[in-house]
């Protein structure tokens, strides 16, 4: 875990960004196979860290072996088409065999998932839970100067991070331009460019077609991890049938102002049992395919050490 890239005050107990391994060591184990090799992997080899707070131990060891006997995975095909796509999708709904494939895609991994549809009476719930959560997020000073932080506005600042939140609108390179966008200082609640975000965002979401979520029966960081090995998988197994997804990390946040929406989507996704924990819940749905967001590379991640 890069301890310096940490989000206190959205992900506090760095849950997503366990998930987030998760998800490169799938794409790790997936990329092995295909070169012949088996991936060994070994989670928190030192030991877990805290539930509420990571630390310098590590979270997974990998040895590699070449084995002739390992096959290759047929959704290491669509890693390079699978993108977030933050847009607006298509009304369609998915077929029983979609969601068939995408249940496949996660069989044998610690999740439980679940998927609505549109023609489905909660549906309205989902979404009036996402466009909550994500007004909060929207509204509340520090998390909303956590993402301002992470900001990457035109193609100069873009290109020199390479990472973070990647906008390139004429409307908001204007407004950086003219010094008229503080990212050290929050907007306003009711400024314009809030409301924006949030109309935005509640228009995308009213039109949603489906949603997808995975829950786990416990929360520990071993789960987490393997909360996140099956996300990329279903991701992945959604790509290969033209369906794209968004995360709806807002309301899974274990922030206070959004106890109220972690309690409500809990609720409606785990039901009665009360330990579950739901790790990713997303909106799904038809769209053109999306391009992939700016990436530091790979040396970036080394430790020369």
């Amino acid at each position: 875990m890069d301890l310096r890239r940490l989000l206190p005050e959205t992900d506090p107990w760095s849950r997503q960004l366990v998930i987030s391994q998760g998800t490169f060591l799938e794409l790790l184990d997936m990329a092995a196979k295909q070169r012949g090799y088996r991936a060994d992997i070994t989670l928190f080899p030192e030991g877990e860290f805290d539930a509420k707070a990571p630390d310098g131990r590590p979270t997974a060891r990998i040895h590699l072996v070449r084995d002739a006997a390992v096959q290759p995975d047929p959704l290491f095909a669509h890693i390079f088409r699978r993108h977030t796509h933050r847009g607006k999708y298509e009304s369609r709904i998915p077929n029983v065999d979609a969601r068939q494939a995408m249940a496949d895609s996660v069989k044998g991994l610690p999740v439980k998932l679940g998927l609505v549809t549109a023609d489905e009476p909660s549906m309205q719930q989902h979404r009036q839970i996402a466009m909550d959560a994500w007004r909060i997020e929207m509204q509340t000073a520090r998390t909303l100067l956590e993402s301002y932080k992470v900001l990457r506005v035109g193609p100069q600042e873009i290109t020199q991070h390479r990472d973070g939140i990647s906008i390139n609108t004429p409307m908001v390179r204007g407004l950086v331009a003219l010094g008229l966008f503080d990212r050290s200082k929050p907007s306003e609640p009711d400024s314009s460019a809030i409301k924006g975000q949030i109309s935005d965002f509640n228009e995308k979401m009213a039109l949603t077609p489906a949603c997808v979520w995975l829950s786990t029966s416990d929360n520990t960081r071993t789960t987490q991890m393997g909360a996140g090995r099956a996300y990329v998988r279903l991701q992945l197994a959604a790509t290969a049938l033209g369906l794209r997804m968004h995360p709806l990390s807002q309301a899974l946040q274990e922030y206070p102002e959004q106890a109220h929406n972690y309690k409500a989507v809990h609720q409606l996704l785990a039901g009665a049992d009360s330990d579950a924990t739901v790790q990713m819940w997303t909106r799904l749905g038809y769209a053109p395919e999306a391009g992939p967001a700016p990436r530091r590379g790979l040396q970036a991640h080394l430790d020369k050490a």
